[in-house]
């Protein structure tokens, strides 16, 4: 398969633990934070480590999850996945790469993202902002859903900013006992990434676009870069983004009533559907005249980021559904919202779940 033709096993377990951040996931990864050893402390003295995988490699994940015996017979590599690999090639050919401070540096960010509440910013330099206020407003009239939706915005500069870089030590690293030791080790950091290539410019690093139960929603620059260089509009992208993840706060509102969504034997079936579900929604609100209005052209966008952003990963916990099966359910909500064009009027989310489970085989 292409997969093993472009790279190693440990290229695979990194790619892998980039697409196992479900957007939809309700716990962080359990492992302890990174605790800098005498090697990072010394920038000077930092050894590379591209080096060829082991049988020893930790990555837990069952590489039978690419049999070409499998359903991936029909699954394609995208150009979605080129683009994450060229991160990790460039990780591997940085002489101060390290996987250990790489886990540590996402567990950073993950955690204070979904802990912070205050001032927000979307895209590099904010350039985001005004849609992003224009789409949340849209997004709440639309669907109406009885919660407050808070969304964040996630950077790689948080990781080149001395503050909010010790405020992150001081929070989440519990080696850490005050703001002091928090600066100290922010300081040493900030050194090795200045000697850095990579680290932490690299879009990897800010890749999350997820939602939780208590109404958090966030938007990475590094997945809007990404799918930008697909070639698509980046207000699709992030139209796109927002969109599939406000829809999972409606599953999250609804979870008690749509009992459908817990029948499946197979937690892979399960997160397929729910995610399958939001690309749906999201063309559907997308393409409503009183959603965010997009025309042909603009939704042709939108397919080429739901086909792209599909992956191979069948019989994965957080498996998002096939490149084909995202492309056709998102085509499916623009075929709903096409019905309802002369009428005008807003499904609710109960008869929208209702259709696309009526539906749902033929997105399979």
């Amino acid at each position: 398969m292409k997969l093993f033709q472009k790279s190693s096993g440990y290229i695979i377990c990194l790619f892998i633990l980039l697409l196992h951040n479900s957007c939809s996931e309700e716990k962080l990864s359990t492992h302890e934070i990174y605790e800098i050893n005498s090697e990072l402390i010394l920038p000077q003295a930092k050894k590379a480590t591209n080096k060829p995988a082991t049988e020893s490699s930790s990555c837990r994940t069952e590489f039978r999850l690419f049999a070409p015996d499998s359903e991936l017979n029909d699954c394609p590599f995208t150009d979605f996945g080129d683009i994450i690999f060229s991160y990790i090639f460039d990780f591997f050919n940085d002489p101060y790469f390290d996987f250990d401070l790489v886990n540590y540096y996402l567990e950073l960010q993950k955690k204070y993202v979904t802990h912070y509440r205050g001032d927000n910013y979307f895209g590099e330099s904010g350039e985001y902002n005004h849609l992003a206020d224009k789409r949340t407003r849209e997004l709440e009239k639309f669907w109406q859903l009885e919660r407050s939706v808070i969304v964040n915005g996630q950077h790689t500069a948080f990781l080149d900013d001395r503050d909010i870089l010790a405020s992150m030590i001081e929070s989440f690293d519990r080696s850490v006992r005050n703001r002091t030791e928090a600066y100290a080790k922010a300081d040493l950091l900030l050194e090795i990434n200045a000697l850095s290539s990579t680290i932490p410019e690299s879009p990897y690093f800010a890749m999350d676009g997820f939602t939780k139960s208590n109404g958090l929603l966030v938007i990475g620059d590094g997945l809007i870069e990404s799918i930008v260089n697909l070639g698509v509009d980046e207000k699709v992208v992030f139209t796109g983004i927002i969109s599939h993840e406000w829809w999972h706060q409606a599953q999250f509102e609804y979870s008690e009533i749509w009992e459908d969504i817990i029948e499946f034997e197979l937690d892979w079936e399960k997160s397929r559907f729910l995610e399958l579900e939001a690309d749906f929604a999201a063309a559907y609100f997308m393409t409503h005249k009183r959603g965010a209005t997009y025309n042909w052209k603009r939704i042709e966008d939108f397919f080429e980021v739901s086909y792209n952003i599909g992956d191979c990963l069948i019989e994965s916990t957080n498996h998002h559904g096939t490149p084909n099966q995202r492309l056709e359910a998102a085509r499916l909500g623009y075929e709903l919202a096409a019905e309802a064009q002369h009428k005008g009027f807003i499904l609710e989310p109960q008869a929208v779940h209702k259709y696309f489970i009526e539906h749902y085989t033929e997105v399979l």
